[in-house]
């Protein structure tokens, strides 16, 4: 089948201009439309062609994508209402590009626009003097598209007036040189290259009346640099259009433009605005020394560049956000200026339902898991994963097994039409470039053998030969369920064998996609470090990775082939140890769990710097991140012991959609509790010996202010009070009594929490609304009337307890907990001052207490990783109980 892309580019304009509303908003063509454009365009298409051109226009107009979630602090709106004022050249020329190239589907580039917006507005109005300096994180998914919505945010950016741009694209050449080309197609609109006569434009600037180009102060083969003959000659100031950096992350680069920038303005802070955005921001950016009053290299220089300027705005991008939520949000010395915290703002970018990644792939679940995951066992007695750079490299039989099957896969895919486009398998089994290049050698030996075969596959016995006879067995075993047959397959094997290895390192050997545009790169890639960051591989269909690392972020930045597969999806495969799949599977349920965190804090109306981001250090024993990386965090060990208490959700989230769901999940609670017991007095709703498992639920559903130390969340939904109910859920907390206390005068409210349920609602009007939440009585952290404690008790268990009160064994209701055989669920249900200054909640407000007593089984020690404001908080909660005579146990390491 021959190349349809400028029929596919064609047709995906014309829709897209048509149906222009409903792409807008994202809603669905209507029915029979773009079968409709099909038959009225002027191509002449076979029936095989027509079937593949609607195949790729149904897919690229059905994709969806949500746009995420964020949250923020200090933050004034300001595009909106300065939107009409602004002219968005770059961005306008770059959505068309996107748009009537066909490179995006129209919903992805309405989300995009909308997302960057966001960002832009949070960013900063550069205009303004008052903006000063901002920090932010973008949190994208491994490959999801991170570099088209920093592209589309750096047009936004120089449209609204930010005037200098840096880019700090990864710490290895290649990358550098990538990012940089593909910022000469999307904003610069012309090849960068210095001093030529006339640079060779690029296909964005066809759409735009007018041609504008921004300066460059680096270029596609080199970095900035100062070398007399090279580099920038004109000004910063004097210039018009804004001007942009794409830098490695190294420190004598860095360096050299710090000096040249301090020199642009002459000594004096530069009035200028700047952009500085971070790409892979949790690589090579942050401060890891030891001494909090010094900063590594590249950290250094960042702060010191981002402080030339009156307005700056710092935004780091990356999928592996580990390390970021580590620096520590305190260190504001004028000395060491602002580290890259993002005070600010973090926002989660969603990719689309097209993107193949890690919950599609590793989760148990996951759609892709079967198919695409095939696990390696044979690799030791050849390719160890502690080796050394003079190991004695022989070929494990499962990674020649992987190159039949990529050949295969190349196979299929020249079938369906896409010969002519990349095609790449990604080989990552060690760190050293000895090692890689003994790689390259024995799979081009073995590649030889493979073409020598496949040159007579169309012979009269072709399965004699035994390579041909693995082939078919391959083809059998992995895709003999497709459409494909492999007598279709050998027609074509002879082409599909004629790939190149390519060793891609710091030594040299890159990827030039661009140079085999019309006929496609076709290449076997073998690498290490070069591989492991931000490279994309285009058309990815194999991988095989041997690799042994103790970071959750370099670990899943290893994951290539995750990104975008239309039309070959279903042949990818990725070839990896056991071991590594499990590592996968719990580092894909820490980033989920930072991105509930985000989705939580956007609800509660939390701040980055207030709410302590939580991670749980890996039960499979990868370290969260590299070690150097966590100075500012604190590995601690919590055993905290919840035994004779009365824990109190004095903090109601300050948010009426929170409540709504709150108040939902109570319902439905409450809804399978059956009915109440005989104990139910007029003061209290009273069941007896629910189900321990119906609280958990119940728990796992409700949202407490993260800043409740003990009920809020330290890791996913899971709390430190969770954690304890959990080992207890067996035996001691099997079973809980459940109580609804109410005022017993007043006027009922009907059906609150159930049908045909009345009672009167108590009223909580006195408190503070601060950080997000409503706190109930400020000051003194209670929510449950002073005899809730008692309630379910007999006049015994009361009396009991009124005398260890008065005796001062025990204090308040911890008196009353100690009676009890079974723990206390209290539902509360109340009223608030709807008229106080910030409040958002109205009507029926809910939360929960709970009222516990002792247990017989030692509190299990845990080992979770915090930062400074989640270490504060506990510390906080500590300090404040001390009194109390608390058991709580907090080990620092």
């Amino acid at each position: 089948m021959r190349d349809l892309s400028a029929e596919l580019a064609y047709l995906t304009m014309s829709l897209g201009k048509k149906y222009a509303d409903e792409v807008g908003n994202g809603q669905p063509l209507p029915a029979g439309a773009i079968a409709a454009e099909l038959e009225g365009s002027p191509f002449r298409l076979d029936d095989e062609e027509k079937a593949e051109v609607l195949r790729a226009l149904e897919s690229s107009f059905t994709q969806t994508q949500t746009r995420g979630y964020s949250v923020f602090n200090d933050f004034k709106p300001w595009l909106n209402e300065n939107s009409s004022s602004i002219d968005f050249y770059y961005w306008n020329r770059l959505k068309r590009y996107y748009l009537e190239g066909g490179s995006l589907a129209a919903p992805v580039v309405a989300t995009l626009d909308a997302v960057t917006d966001q960002i832009l507005d949070f960013s900063g109005n550069p205009l303004r003097p008052e903006v000063g300096s901002r920090r932010g994180m973008v949190m994208g998914h491994v490959q999801s598209g991170k570099t088209t919505n920093y592209s589309a945010l750096i047009c936004k950016a120089a449209d609204a007036g930010y005037r200098t741009i840096i880019l700090l694209a990864g710490i290895t050449n290649s990358l550098r040189t990538q990012t940089q080309e593909r910022l000469d197609e999307t904003f610069i609109g012309k090849k960068s290259v210095f001093h030529a006569l006339a640079a060779e434009p690029l296909p964005i600037l066809t759409y735009a009346m007018k041609k504008r180009f921004p300066a460059y102060g680096t270029s596609r083969d080199k970095d900035f640099t100062r070398d007399p003959g090279s580099g920038v000659v004109f000004s910063i100031v004097a210039h018009n259009e804004p001007i942009i950096f794409v830098c490695k992350k190294n420190k004598a680069t860095l360096s050299k433009l710090r000096d040249w920038l301090i020199e642009q303005g002459h000594g004096q802070v530069i009035s200028s605005p700047l952009m500085l955005i971070d790409d892979e921001a949790d690589n090579a950016s942050i401060n890891t020394s030891k001494d909090p009053k010094a900063t590594t290299a590249i950290n250094g220089v960042i702060r010191e560049i981002m402080a030339l300027f009156e307005r700056r705005t710092y935004v780091g991008y990356t999928a592996t956000p580990f390390a970021n939520i580590f620096i520590d949000p305190d260190s504001n010395d004028e000395m060491l200026k602002d580290d890259l915290f993002p005070k600010h703002f973090i926002k989660t970018l969603d990719p689309p339902n097209t993107y193949v990644g890690a919950s599609r792939v590793f989760a148990d679940d996951g759609d892709l898991r079967e198919p695409m995951v095939e696990l390696v066992k044979d690799y030791v007695a050849h390719l160890p994963l502690n080796h050394k750079a003079d190991h004695s490299v022989t070929l494990p039989p499962s990674l020649l097994t992987a190159v039949r099957v990529f050949v295969l896969t190349r196979a299929i895919r020249i079938l369906r039409g896409q010969g002519r486009q990349h095609c790449t398998m990604m080989i990552n089994v060690s760190r050293f470039n000895a090692i890689q290049e003994k790689v390259q050698g024995e799979v081009y030996i073995y590649l030889q053998t493979l073409q020598n075969a496949a040159a007579n596959a169309m012979g009269p016995d072709p399965l004699s030969d035994p390579v041909i006879a693995e082939f078919r067995d391959d083809f059998e075993r992995e895709f003999g369920d497709g459409e494909e047959a492999f007598d279709a397959v050998r027609t074509v094997l002879a082409e599909a064998a004629r790939v190149q290895p390519l060793t891609v390192n710091m030594k040299g050997g890159a990827l030039d996609y661009r140079a085999h545009r019309e006929n496609g790169l076709h290449v076997i890639a073998i690498g290490g470090l070069a591989l492991s960051r931000g490279l994309t591989l285009e058309g990815l269909t194999v991988s095989y990775i041997l690799r042994n690392t103790a970071a959750s972020d370099t670990l899943m930045q290893m994951a290539r082939w995750f990104g975008y597969r239309p039309g070959y999806e279903d042949v990818c495969r990725v070839y990896l140890p056991k071991l590594a799949l499990d590592h996968y599977r719990e580092i894909n349920g820490a980033i989920e769990e930072l991105r509930d965190e985000v989705r939580r804090m956007h609800g509660l109306g939390m701040t980055p710097e207030h709410f302590g981001l939580k991670v749980r250090e890996s039960p499979t024993a990868i370290r969260i991140t590299a070690a150097n990386k966590m100075r500012t965090a604190t590995q601690m060990k919590i055993a905290q012991d919840y035994s004779v208490r009365h824990l109190e959700g004095y903090i109601i989230p300050n948010s009426s959609a929170v409540n709504a769901d709150n108040l939902k999940a109570v319902q439905t609670f409450v809804g399978g509790l059956g009915s109440p017991s005989a104990k139910t007095t007029g003061q209290a709703i009273i069941w007896e010996a629910a189900p321990g498992r119906a609280v958990m639920t119940l728990l796992k559903s409700f949202s407490f202010s993260p800043a409740h130390v003990d009920l809020g969340p330290i890791s996913g939904n899971i709390s430190l009070f969770m954690d304890y109910f959990s080992d207890r859920l067996r035996d001691e907390m099997s079973e809980w009594d459940v109580a609804i206390p109410h005022p017993s005068g007043g006027t009922p409210t009907p059906d609150v929490l159930a049908p045909g349920m009345s009672f009167t609602l108590r009223k909580r009007e006195s408190g503070d609304v601060v950080d997000g939440g409503f706190r109930v009585t400020a000051g003194r952290n209670r929510v449950a009337d002073p005899n809730d404690a008692q309630i379910g008790l007999d006049k015994d268990q009361i009396a009991k307890g009124d005398a260890l009160k008065a005796s001062g064994e025990l204090r308040g209701d911890k008196a009353y907990c100690a009676q009890r055989s079974r723990p206390l669920l209290l539902i509360h249900v109340f009223t608030t001052n709807e008229t106080m200054e910030g409040m958002k909640l109205k009507g029926s407000v809910v939360t929960l207490s709970f009222c516990l007593p002792g247990t017989s089984k030692p509190t299990d020690e845990r080992i979770y990783q915090v930062n400074t404001v989640y270490r504060r908080q506990i510390e906080e909660a500590a300090n404040a109980e001390a009194e109390d005579d608390e058991a709580m146990l907090v080990e620092s390491e």
